[in-house]
Order: structure tokens, then sequence, then C-alpha cells
């Protein structure tokens, strides 16, 4: 095990990292956009509703004066443009994740969609002005994750930023494909979920949640492995990342997330001491081997989300089967989560079965709120 003492996660959804190391018996320290009742740890609120590292989140990491060399740094969302925050991080600890190099190159879209087509993979059609789109397109935003940013274009549309671009829309399932990679750029393939998305306030196509050990056939998973190996060949990715995919005709790369995600936790069981611990190894450990056990059940999970203003007067505890759960009096905006809604089963129809039986009774006991 790493013998670091403090453990610090900065996200606006860390709940799930946070309890994955529960029983390591480190300090945890969690910077968080909700401040859920269930995180494990020490729990500060970070003000960004996208978990963004920012001014307040060094704020927060100055005033507990940490021992540098005895403090890991666990982002899963990005950094604020305003400064150099990845650098501003490396004064307070060591950052488990990818370079701030490898960040910036992958949000560089027009450079990055010539190296996907240079490698020969698949990704629906994308126009950098609007001049040049072939509709139905959506439009989307390289510096958010989560579906955050991403919308249906609407005629007479224009590009507000270096950061959006359309896309080609495609109808089909969505899927994601978690993998962990060490610095001998080695790799294997976690899991492949599949991804839902709903409707918001804020976005189109916000994720809302996943469905996991999906099995998919060998040519479909000899294509995966060489995307994945591009990925960490060309910009030296490690640990637990991510990759967005759809399968229409063929398999279409969407989008990789270049750190730790919201869906690792469905396969915290794969690893001996859980998810987060194989994730940092495989960054600090130069002899990390990747070992991971086999999964038979299927996981669901839900994100709920409220169409009304509402102060939260339930106390959601009381339901082994609810995470993310709000604190009470917690006042929830329209468009943002409420809590999540979790199952499980020996295959895919009985845990999606047990997770709307889990939904309907928390639509009741919340009964006088509009859920999404």
């Amino acid at each position: 095990m790493f013998l670091q003492n403090n453990i610090v996660f900065i996200g606006n959804s860390v709940t799930e990292h946070s309890k994955s190391v529960k029983h390591l018996n480190k300090r945890v320290i969690n910077i968080d956009s909700f401040n859920d009742d269930d995180l494990v740890g020490e729990n500060f609120i970070n003000p960004d509703p996208c978990g963004l590292v920012n001014k307040d989140v060094i704020s927060i990491l100055k005033k507990l004066r940490l021992n540098k060399d005895d403090t890991l740094i666990i982002v899963s969302s990005d950094y604020g443009r305003d400064q150099n925050y990845y650098k501003l991080l490396q004064s307070f600890g060591k950052i488990i994740g990818n370079s701030y190099e490898a960040i910036l190159k992958i949000q560089n879209q027009k450079n990055f969609t010539h190296k996907l087509r240079k490698n020969n993979i698949n990704f629906p059609e994308r126009f950098f002005s609007k001049d040049q789109i072939i509709e139905p397109v959506l439009i989307k935003n390289t510096y958010l994750s989560g579906g955050l940013g991403v919308k249906k274009y609407k005629n007479g549309y224009k590009l507000n930023n270096k950061d959006e671009y359309f896309e080609k829309f495609l109808e089909g399932q969505e899927y994601s494909v978690l993998f962990i990679s060490n610095n001998q750029k080695e790799f294997k393939i976690v899991g492949v979920n599949k991804i839902y998305n709903k409707k918001t306030s804020y976005t189109d196509f916000c994720f809302s949640g996943a469905c996991s050990n999906i099995i998919l056939n060998e040519k479909q998973i000899n294509y995966l492995n060489h995307m994945v190996n591009f990925f960490v060949h060309e910009y030296s990715l490690v640990g637990i990342n991510g990759i967005d995919f759809i399968i229409s005709k063929d398999i279409y790369f969407l989008e990789i997330n270049p750190r730790i995600t919201q869906t690792c936790f469905l396969y915290d069981d794969k690893f001996n001491n859980g998810y987060v611990e194989a994730h940092i190894n495989s960054i600090l450990d130069k002899n990390s081997s990747l070992n991971m056990s086999n999964l038979t059940e299927t996981k669901f999970f839900e994100n709920l989300f409220t169409k009304i203003h509402f102060n939260i007067n339930v106390d959601l505890n009381k339901f082994s089967f609810v995470s993310n759960i709000p604190q009470l009096n917690a006042s929830i905006k329209p468009g943002e989560p409420i809590c999540t809604i979790n199952s499980k089963s020996d295959n895919e129809k009985k845990a999606k079965n047990l997770l709307l039986d889990n939904i309907s009774l928390i639509k009741t006991e919340l009964k006088n709120v509009e859920i999404i």
C-alpha cells in the first residue's frame, strides 16, 4: 500500500471515491460541490457546480496546512482557466492522475480530431464552423464532462468559445469503457457500461446513470483495445480513465474522460482494496500488476433530478440503496441532482427491475417533488 496518509478528493460528486478508501485508515478530505451526507471523511464545499479546481479549492488547501510529502490529490473534474491550478495544486501534494499537458492536448479538438482520423478511430463527423454542418448535429464542449454543455443544434446558433464544436448526431446505444494503465503503458479493460442520459434545465444530455458488466463480442472488444492503446501511447494516460462510445451501425468514439470517473464504483469489488487504491498504485508503483478479479453481478445506478426548487425534508439514509444523499434541509434547485438510486443482481433484467422498484419507493417518499 502507498505510504501517504492524506487523500484529497476534488470534484462535483466524490462520495463513492471517499467510500472506496474508507477501510484504508487514511485521512480523507473531500472538496465537493454538494457536500452530501454520505461522504466519508472531512468535507468542504466547492462552490463551483462542476467541481472545477479554482481559487476556493486552493484557499481550503492553504488553511488545512497538509504535509505536502504525505498528501495525494485526486481530481475527478477539471481545472479552472483563470490560473494554472494544476501547478498550484502541486504545491500541496502529489497529483494522482494524468499530466496537465496530456489534458490540454486532448482538449485541443482540431488537433485531437486529426489524430483520431490518422489512427483509424471512428467518430461522428465534427464541424468547427456553422457553415460546415450537416444536420442533425449537437453542440459539444471539450472542457465539460457528464453531458454538461451538450445541446441540440438550433438554426442560427453560433459557437460561443474555442471549447465548443459541432458533432453529427447518431442514433444508437451509448456506452463507456473503463480502463486502467500504468507508467509502462500497460493497460487492461476494467469493464463496459451502458450509459443513460436525461434532459435537465442545464443540458439536453445530462449523464444520469449506468449499467455495469456489459458483454460485447470479440470484434467489438478488439476495437475497444485499439482505442485504449491509442490513448495510452499517444497521451501517456495513467490510472483509471473512461472512454464514451456509441454503437450505431459501427462503434463510434464520442469522448475521452482522462480522469477517475463516476462509474468506477461499479467495479470496486474487482480490486483487492478498491478502485481508488488501484488507481493510486497504478501511478505510484512502477511494478503495478493491474490485477483484477472477475465480477458476475450486474449493477445499475440512476441519478434523480428535480424539476422544482425545494428543501429536502426526508432522511434518505434509511434506504440502503440510496447514495449521494443530500443533507436534511439542503436546498436543491431545478435541474440539480437529488440523489442516486442503486441496484444489483445476477443478471441485467433483474437488476433493472429492482432499480425501477427502488426509484418508485423514493418517488413515493418525495411525493410533492417533481422528479426527472
